[in-house]
C-alpha cells in the first residue's frame, strides 16, 4: 500500500471533519483523534504531519514478554557467525627522507612504484616531499591470479519470533493466528585485505544495532498495546528486511548499499530507506563524502546542480528535491562509488513522497571533472575511463 505524507494529511483532515460532525449531532464520542507529531512515529521520517491515534487491542493490559526478548537476543547473536577481532595496528607507513624517490622506496619494501602510487592515490611519482608519510602497499597474493578486489562472502539470517499474542487486524478483530515478528538480513563479508576484520566488524555492528533497535521497538509496542496492526495480512505486520548490494569492490575501495524495508506497529505502509557505506581498504575506515573532492573547490554546489537536474524526472520526486539535494554537504552523505560514477541516495522524504525513499541517481565522474581530489579514491576510477 503506497502512502504519501501529504495524502495522509488530507485523509486525516477528512476523518477529523467526519468525527466532528458525528460529535455535534449527538452521536458516539469519536475514538479517532488527530494529533500533531512527527512522521518518524510511522515511517522513520522527520516531516511533521497529522497521524492516527496509536493502534491498540481493546481492553489490553500491559505485559512483559520475557521469552520473546530472550528470543530477540538469540536472533541478534545469530548475526555473528564468528568473533570479529580488530587489528591492533593500522597500515604500515614510511616517511620520505632527503634523497628518496618512489623507486628507491619501492625497492626497499620489495614492491613496485605502481603499487605505491595506487595505495597512496598518487598521480605523479616524482611529486614527493621530505617528511611525507606514505602507506606501504600490502602484499596481495591474489592480485595477479585472482579477481580484482577482495573475496566477498554472503551471510544470511532469518528470525521469526512468535509473540504468543493473538494478532489483530486493522478492523480490531483477531486474525486467527499469533502475532509474529520477522527479521531477514543478508550482508557481505570480505576476505583477503589486512583491514577486512575492521570492515566486517563495522558492517556487523551497524547491522546488529539496527536489528536490536527494531526488535526492542516492536516488542515494547506489543507489550503496551498488544499485537495491533493498521495494515496486516495473515497476522504479520511487524517485520524488517536488510539487503545489501556490492556496488564496487577493488583493491582499495569497497562500496555497499543497504536497502532497508520494515513494517512497524501503527504503520499504514511499508517504510523504506537506503543506507550506504564506502570503505578505504588500505585503512579499513569509511570514506566521508568530503574526502572525494578537492576542498578548495565548490564541489557541493556542483554536486547539487547535477543532482537536482537528474532527480527532476524520477518518479515520486517533487519540489522537495531543491532542498533535499540542495547545496549542503550533509545532503550527500549517502553515496556509493562505482566504476562508472558517483551514486547518490537520500534520506527519507527529503526529495519527495514515500516512493522516493529508494531513489538513487548516478552522476558520471566526467560530469564533476576538476572537482575530484587528486589523491582521493575517484582518481583511479576516472583513469579507467581514459
Amino acid at each position: 500500500m503506497a502512502c504519501d505524507p501529504w495524502g495522509v494529511r488530507v485523509l486525516v483532515a477528512l476523518l477529523a471533519t467526519v468525527a466532528l460532525a458525528t460529535s455535534c449531532s449527538g452521536g458516539e464520542k469519536p475514538t479517532l483523534t488527530s494529533t500533531t507529531t512527527t512522521f518518524a512515529d510511522l515511517f522513520g521520517d522527520a516531516a511533521t504531519t497529522s497521524t492516527l491515534a496509536p493502534a491498540k487491542v481493546a481492553d489490553w493490559e500491559t505485559v512483559q514478554l520475557v521469552k520473546v526478548r530472550k528470543d530477540a537476543e538469540a536472533c541478534i547473536e545469530g548475526a555473528r557467525p564468528e568473533a570479529i577481532v580488530l587489528p591492533d595496528e593500522g597500515p604500515r607507513t614510511v616517511t620520505v627522507e632527503s634523497g628518496d624517490t618512489l623507486g628507491v622506496i619501492a625497492d626497499r619494501f620489495d614492491t613496485t612504484v605502481e603499487a605505491f602510487m595506487r595505495a597512496n592515490s598518487l598521480s605523479n611519482p616524482d611529486r614527493l616531499r621530505v617528511g611525507q608519510v606514505l602507506i606501504v602497499p600490502r602484499e596481495r597474493p591474489d592480485e595477479v591470479e585472482g579477481p580484482e578486489g577482495p573475496e566477498v562472502e554472503w551471510e544470511e539470517l532469518a528470525c521469526v519470533l512468535d509473540t504468543g499474542v493473538a494478532a489483530h487486524g486493522p478492523d480490531g478483530l483477531p486474525v486467527g493466528a499469533p502475532g509474529r515478528i520477522e527479521v531477514v538480513v543478508r550482508w557481505p563479508r570480505i576476505d583477503g585485505p589486512d583491514e577486512a576484520p575492521r570492515v566486517n566488524g563495522r558492517l556487523l555492528g551497524l547491522l546488529q544495532g539496527a536489528v536490536a533497535k527494531f526488535l526492542d521497538d516492536v516488542i515494547t509496542a506489543v507489550e503496551r498495546n498488544g499485537y495491533a496492526c493498521r495494515e496486516a495480512l495473515d497476522g504479520r505486520c511487524m517485520w524488517l528486511l536488510h539487503e545489501y548490494e556490492v556496488l564496487l569492490s577493488t583493491d582499495e575501495v569497497f562500496s555497499v548499499r543497504n536497502t532497508t524495508r520494515r513494517l512497524l506497529p501503527g504503520s499504514t505502509a511499508e517504510s523504506t530507506e537506503v543506507l550506504t557505506e564506502t570503505f578505504d581498504l588500505v585503512t579499513g575506515r569509511p570514506f566521508t563524502v568530503d574526502l572525494l573532492f578537492e576542498p578548495e573547490t565548490d564541489w557541493v554546489g556542483a554536486v547539487s546542480a547535477e543532482a537536482v537536474t537528474r532527480l527532476e524526472n524520477e518518479p515520486w520526486v517533487d519540489e522537495r528535491r531543491h532542498e533535499g539535494a540542495g547545496p549542503e554537504a550533509t545532503n550527500f552523505e549517502r553515496f556509493n562509488l562505482t566504476h562508472g560514477g558517483l551514486v547518490l541516495s537520500f534520506a527519507p522524504f527529503t526529495i519527495g513522497g514515500l516512493g522516493s525513499n529508494t531513489v538513487s541517481i548516478t552522476i558520471p565522474y566526467r560530469s564533476l571533472e576538476g572537482y575530484w581530489a587528486a589523491d582521493g579514491p575517484v582518481t583511479p576510477l576516472l583513469a579507467e575511463l581514459d
